[in-house]
């Protein structure tokens, strides 16, 4: 970079024509730094980019920001069905991972006033992807199944069995109309936009403006929902099961108005502040139903 005083505020490696300056165009491709210096040398970013990944109790959870156009690629291209994966090749234990730590905070919360344990937020976790994958109307269910597991009280049969349970309630209800409605998206678009800090605001926006040229495939519209529903920050980060599900309504909302994973992804993982995002996030608690608010 040009030499100058240091900026204020966060920084991006300089681009051109919305790419990196040193990715290479030409036949040979990639990265020139990487080509050059090797995988030590690349910025801490690129080195993760596109993992977003949390550290608990079970290990090392990862999932994909879209905005790396190989991810988009796979959530059409992809054979294998959704579900989540263990020890992945992919994903070595040895490999560097930064990202969310919470492995020494209390489990995510059930609602504000109330935590869950370790082994029924990850059973959950693991029943939202299954949910995503084969029932109809995903997320609407998914939100039923939010308000379901919520009424547990302690002294009610173990919290883990009445996640299944719910879940189980979930599939066997009549069908129920697709979610979220023209409205829904138009605000959680708005709340998004709202997130990211001044200075990406103009990207943001730039990102949002493309309309969808036509409906997002069903089977791209649930691989992007399961890669929002697990190892979710604001599941570890928020007030509740509710907010957990206004991120994954969120991303569900972006995606129906861009029609493009990549620019929804640029907003959600890259853009918006974490921070910020998980406070609008919480506001989901105070209402009485997720899709109410």
């Amino acid at each position: 970079m040009p030499p100058g005083p240091a900026p204020d505020g966060p920084t991006l490696l300089p681009s051109t024509h919305g790419e990196c300056m040193f990715h290479d165009r030409t036949a040979e491709g990639g990265c020139r730094i990487q080509r050059t210096m090797g995988h030590a040398a690349l910025p801490l970013a690129c080195r993760q980019f596109p993992r977003q990944s949390v550290r608990d109790p079970r290990g090392v959870s990862v999932t994909l920001s879209h905005y790396c156009p190989t991810a988009a690629d796979l959530l059409a291209a992809a054979g294998q069905p959704i579900a989540i994966a263990f020890d992945a090749p992919a994903f070595p234990a040895y490999a560097e991972y930064v990202g969310l730590t919470a492995d020494p905070a209390l489990p995510p919360l059930l609602h504000p006033r109330l935590a869950m344990d370790w082994d029924s937020w990850w059973l959950f976790e693991d029943l939202a992807v299954t949910l995503i994958s084969n029932a109809p109307s995903p997320l609407e269910r998914l939100a039923q199944v939010v308000e379901d597991v919520r009424e547990w009280k302690v002294g009610d049969l173990p919290l883990h069995e009445h996640v299944r349970a719910a879940f189980m309630r979930s599939h066997q209800t009549p069908t129920v109309p697709p979610a979220p409605s023209p409205g829904t998206v138009a605000d959680r678009c708005a709340d998004a936009i709202d997130a990211v800090p001044e200075q990406w605001r103009t990207q943001a926006l730039d990102a949002l403006s493309a309309g969808p040229a036509a409906p997002v495939e069903d089977v791209v519209m649930r691989r992007y929902l399961a890669a929002h529903a697990f190892a979710n920050w604001t599941a570890y980060q928020g007030e509740g099961l509710r907010a957990w599900y206004r991120a994954v309504e969120t991303a569900a909302c972006l995606l129906v108005h861009t029609a493009n994973p990549s620019r929804a992804d640029l907003i959600l993982r890259h853009l918006a502040d974490a921070d910020a995002f998980t406070a609008m996030c919480n506001m989901a608690e105070r209402y009485s139903a997720p899709w109410k608010g």
